[in-house]
């Protein structure tokens, strides 16, 4: 431990040296770009990591201006060095502290901004062997499409050549619910496989053993690249590559050695690798069974072995996993033990035969796959069906540096008992922090109310005291717009997913109580696609007529079983005293903004009113039917984002709130909010405020106390 903080240490250092940059990104560019071989052309957006003339590390983009442009990329980019135009951007800020932060992705990678292309004026040819390496991985990718039923590629990708682009979101929820996304990254057990294959092959073809194992050694830096060459590819490959020359050379080290040594090697040659999940992960779950051999009994069984390392790697991650994702999987300690074997010992082995023999002769494969593709898709569907069960998943949310440290704590002192003789008992270590970390929001007395930066749309999620209920007003989403065939992505953005999820899921939230979409529109309503399949809904309350609209009908197959409530004025409830009114809309005929759901929360003094869209003539109908019993808000969501068609003077001067909260993108086409509204507020000393500049913002109220801070 102390040599790895050692590199550790070293590492951080020759970063520093690295961050001092004299690059001048002030200045627009003009000259050589070179992409790295992980670049992604998805619609008409080119984007990835490139390299300037001086060596220099920048994100690139660029915006393909036709399908001939594209294409041309496509078939040569990876052999091209591009004269390009550009300037540079600071990425913008996170929406929230659990939202994809780009800077420090950049940061990550050795980069500090993005170069914004603006014109390619000239592509060069400027092969190399690395280069020829991707180009021969990017044709491996078309083969496997082109020849592996539709049903299969996918798979046939990730497991031979560590392509994930392709795999739908449904499958990948599936596979981390079950807890065996790891199995679609190329790891040592892969690498040995495929070693182990090609071994059996050359020495079945006479070939000495010792020239056998200098072929495999030459080809398997080869593959690394064919793979991808993620981080868990390149040391699974030197893992394999070690004990190779080593047995060659008829040289004695153990497993732990070689480890550490391909560890420092690593992250001395590239100190940025340390921060990458897949290394962090292989090179945690490899170290945890190297140094946990004690718990296996050479005199036990297979399958009691396999139970103990399954156990041993989930045990190690788990607070690492916390850290990334805010969830782990409760039954991948058991759903593990059955599809590690069948993946490694039938569903890998099968997906690299049919390879082969879609080379040789494809009638061959189109045989097999005639058997294999029913057999697949039966274990396709117990895999949903087991995926489908409810509870699976423990989501106590991001971990805090104190708690981190206070479980990574509890693992290695369980570890440490258990090497003297386990006992049930011992398993206390490890339950009680990770039973406190679960149960602490519900010792939260405090109220919060926290306004999403979602862009151009509206989302807001209300946490009552102790955790005794969660609501989300409105979801975020985006218009889609018709677009050309060439531009169309194949992961476009989603604010549900994107946005509103991380926050959910990285305050232990898995279960809303209440959904209200205020109204049929996609910015506040579009985003809810995405959310059902991630959390439990009880509860659904839309705005009365509105489920006949477009929208809706097409959000009804996502929501499942939830029970769908139509409240207008006059419903509500009241929940560890906080009470939920809803003002409007007063009749059961959906017309658009003015027929929002108006949403009021009071707890004591303090007062939050939710208003959708509602426009100038819905803000009259409050004025007229509830009078002065809405002055003196807390906090107002201003309605339609500030537009011009809303926030009537006569309104503001009634409501008279403390903080009002514009929910808004940047650089919205619409203008909003409107300079006259903002003159509006302004002439009546309110207090506004932006999501669009300030990000999130979240207000607690706590023993008659408000206090709120903003992401930015």
């Amino acid at each position: 431990m102390a040599i790895i903080a050692l590199i550790a240490g070293g590492c951080f250092l020759l970063q520093e040296i690295r961050a001092q940059d004299a690059f001048d990104y002030a200045k627009p560019y003009a000259g050589e770009l070179k992409f790295n071989g992980n670049y992604v052309i998805d619609g008409d957006g080119l984007r990835g990591f490139a390299r300037l003339a001086d060596g220099t590390v920048v994100y690139a983009k660029y915006q393909l201006k036709s399908p001939e442009e594209k294409a041309a990329m496509e078939e040569s980019l990876y052999e091209s060095k591009l004269y390009i135009t550009g300037v540079f951007e600071k990425p913008s800020p996170p929406s929230h502290e659990f939202s994809f932060d780009m800077q420090k992705y950049l940061n990550h990678n050795g980069s500090r901004y993005i170069l914004a292309i603006q014109t390619v004026k000239g592509v060069e040819a400027a092969p190399t062997m690395l280069s020829k390496l991707y180009e021969r991985r990017k044709w491996l990718k078309r083969h496997i499409q082109a020849s592996f039923p539709p049903a299969l590629a996918a798979e046939a990708e990730a497991l031979l050549i560590g392509e994930q682009e392709n795999m739908t979101n449904e499958d990948r929820l599936m596979y981390q619910t079950l807890g065996i996304t790891h199995l679609f990254a190329i790891s040592g057990l892969h690498v040995a496989i495929i070693v182990g294959i090609g071994y059996f092959i050359l020495v079945r073809l006479h070939i000495r053993k010792e020239t056998a194992l200098l072929l495999l050694l030459a080809i398997l830096p080869m593959y690394g690249v064919l793979a991808g060459g993620a981080p868990s590819v390149l040391r699974s490959i030197c893992m394999v590559s070690a004990v190779m020359v080593f047995q060659l050379f008829r040289i004695r080290l153990s497993i732990a050695h070689i480890l550490l040594a391909s560890f420092a090697m690593f992250i001395l040659w590239d100190p940025y690798i340390m921060y990458d999940i897949g290394f962090q992960l292989s090179y945690g779950a490899s170290f945890g069974i190297i140094y946990s051999t004690r718990f296996l009994s050479g005199e036990g069984s297979a399958v009691k072995n396999g139970l103990i390392i399954t156990a041993i790697s989930q045990l190690t991650l788990y607070p690492l996993l916390l850290h990334h994702f805010y969830e782990i999987s409760l039954s991948a300690f058991l759903v593990n033990s059955l599809f590690v074997p069948l993946y490694t010992l039938f569903i890998l082995p099968v997906n690299l035969v049919l390879l082969g023999l879609t080379f040789l002769f494809q009638p061959a494969a189109d045989f097999v796959f005639y058997f294999y593709v029913p057999v697949r898709g039966f274990i396709e569907t117990v895999m949903h069906w087991l995926s489908g069960l409810p509870y699976q998943m423990w989501n106590p949310g991001k971990p805090g540096p104190l708690m981190m440290l206070a479980l990574f704590t509890s693992v290695m002192a369980f570890y440490s008992l258990a090497e003297r003789g386990f006992r049930l008992r011992q398993l206390l270590v490890l339950l009680a922090p990770a039973i406190c970390f679960s149960a602490l929001p519900y010792f939260d007395p405090a109220l919060k109310v926290t306004f999403l930066d979602v862009g151009q749309g509206d989302s807001a999620v209300i946490e009552l005291p102790y955790r005794r209920g969660v609501y989300l007003i409105d979801s975020g989403g985006l218009l889609r717009f018709d677009t050309e065939a060439f531009k169309k992505r194949n992961k476009p953005y989603e604010v549900g997913r994107q946005v509103v999820a991380p926050y959910l899921k990285g305050n232990g939230i898995s279960t809303i109580d209440i959904l209200v979409l205020s109204h049929a529109d996609a910015d506040h309503a579009e985003g809810a696609e995405e959310l059902f399949p991630l959390f439990r809904v009880n509860e659904l309350h839309l705005s009365p007529g509105s489920a006949a609209t477009d929208i809706m009908q097409a959000l009804a197959p996502f929501a499942g079983e939830a029970p769908v409530l139509f409240p207008g004025k006059g419903a509500g409830w009241k929940e560890s005293g906080v009470s939920f009114s809803y003002l409007s809309p007063s009749d059961a005929e959906y017309e658009g903004n003015n027929d929002s759901l108006v949403l009021l929360v009071e707890s004591g003094d303090f007062r939050v009113l939710f208003t959708g869209d509602l426009e100038t003539a819905g803000e009259q109908d409050l004025v007229e039917t509830f009078g002065t019993s809405l002055t003196a808000l807390s906090v107002l969501k201003v309605g339609h984002h500030g537009s011009k068609t809303s926030s009537s003077k006569e309104f503001l001067s009634l409501v008279q709130p403390e903080v009002s909260i514009f929910s808004t993108g940047i650089d919205n086409r619409y203008g909003h909010p409107s300079e006259e509204v903002v003159e509006r507020f302004d002439e009546l000393g309110l207090q506004t405020l932006n999501t669009a500049e300030t990000g999130t913002i979240k207000f607690q109220f706590q023993d008659g106390d408000v206090k709120f801070q903003t992401m930015r």
